[in-house]
């Protein structure tokens, strides 16, 4: 049989390779070094001694504001005017902490992954998936409609040969997006539409396209991030109808933003804004409704649901009102992975298996689970009965600032699992 010879790439194996090992990976690192250098940039031994000779070009040193990484000694004063780890400067539209809610000195030391379902006894756990089945049975009343819609902007760009799954994936769903502003009517002139927790810039990318002709349309990206590659780069930014704001949703004040000064209204928009991210947007809003300013309407679609905490949910009243405490509540955003655990398998071994049988059959899960007593298929029900039960918190959080509201399946869930999304606007509009 004829041996099989790996393949290399034109002088791939005279590409020098940084020798520092990762343990955490248990390999060598796989960047690329300079001509006669062993380590990369990053990886370079570095020189914890105050005196640095600073004629050696390559001698790096651990940054003094933030020792999680490096920096060349020569470059040491440049370095620090533009680490990201440098004190930021006051800006007028940052408030440090002023959409973060309820804020107390037994909760500030809150963590996000200190909430386990493991930390709970099972009777617990069941005791709030009572709760949750009569909460969600008796008062979500309102219908969760699937409202699927396309913008013809986007449909055309998807019929490119060239774009794979994933990208004609974000493309429905921004598709989508577009088509609920369209459809509700929040595309008019002189408004500023804000897109929270923008990203790279994809949806508002598209949406400032989608308002070309609009007149005095304006598109204002939110993001915390620095990022590389961003889509708003692309568009034409000359006549100061697009622009990008750096900042925490956390502490942004959008009636200081000068941007907003001659807008007559504003859309708030999100696609995937990361857990309790959006209850901070949605106390941002407010607050900028509460300074007189006018919100024409909300288009959010959600995601990471785990990722709430309570001390900056806007739905607390909600909850309370109906029997469930802050404890009950990190049970909940624990359950609600419960959504898309599907069997626990990869997919390739989904695809040797009867999936259907690890889904409904009790004898597949572990010991703690039986005593649980849901097969995983019933998981996942009351998984994403905690979801909409979250999200329909925060529509009534919307509903009592004068907003009226609807919650919509804007994709299939085949496209996104994380495939609701929250409608808000004004009755008068």
């Amino acid at each position: 049989m004829e041996n099989k010879i790996k393949r290399l790439k034109p002088n791939e194996s005279e590409i020098p390779q940084c020798k520092h090992f990762v343990s955490r990976k248990k390999r060598f690192c796989k960047m690329t070094v300079k001509l006669g250098e062993e380590y990369c940039g990053e990886h370079m031994p570095s020189c914890t001694s105050n005196s640095v000779d600073s004629s050696d070009k390559s001698l790096r040193i651990v940054c003094p504001l933030d020792r999680k990484h490096t920096c060349y000694a020569h470059k040491l004063a440049k370095h620090l005017k533009i680490c990201n780890a440098r004190e930021k400067e006051s800006v007028p539209y940052l408030i440090r902490g002023i959409n973060c809610g309820e804020v107390t000195l037994e909760n500030t030391s809150d963590k996000i992954d200190n909430h386990s379902l493991r930390n709970y006894s099972v009777e617990e756990i069941k005791n709030v998936i009572n709760k949750i089945r009569k909460l969600h049975d008796d008062v979500l009343k309102i219908e969760i409609t699937e409202k699927i819609l396309t913008h013809p902007l986007i449909e055309e760009e998807m019929t490119k040969p060239e774009l794979g799954d994933k990208s004609k994936k974000h493309l429905i769903q921004t598709s989508s997006i577009l088509g609920y502003l369209k459809d509700y009517d929040l595309i008019k002139s002189e408004t500023c539409f804000i897109e929270f927790g923008a990203g790279k810039g994809k949806l508002s990318f598209w949406m400032a396209n989608a308002l070309e002709k609009v007149n005095n349309s304006i598109v204002l990206l939110i993001e915390k991030a620095s990022l590389r590659h961003k889509m708003d780069n692309k568009l034409d930014k000359t006549n100061g109808n697009v622009q990008r704001i750096r900042a925490d949703i956390a502490d942004l004040v959008l009636q200081k933003v000068e941007i907003l000064k001659d807008a007559k209204g504003i859309v708030a928009v999100t696609k995937h804004l990361c857990g309790d991210a959006t209850d901070l947007a949605l106390r941002c809003i407010k607050n900028y409704q509460d300074a007189g300013n006018m919100v024409n309407g909300i288009v959010m679609a959600f995601c990471c649901h785990h990722r709430c905490q309570w001390t900056a949910y806007t739905g607390k009243d909600f909850f309370t009102e109906n029997d469930i405490n802050r404890k009950d509540f990190d049970i909940m955003r624990s359950i609600i992975s419960w959504a898309t655990c599907g069997t626990g398998f990869s997919r390739d071994k989904n695809k040797e298996i009867d999936s259907d049988f690890y889904r409904n059959n009790l004898d597949t899960l572990s010991e703690r689970d039986k005593a649980i007593g849901l097969s995983r298929h019933e998981k996942e029900v009351i998984g994403k009965k905690c979801k909409e039960l979250v999200n329909y918190g925060r529509l009534k959080y919307l509903e009592n600032n004068g907003f009226k509201c609807e919650l919509h399946f804007y994709v299939n869930p085949d496209v996104s699992l994380e495939n609701l999304c929250i409608v808000a606007y004004k009755e008068n509009k």
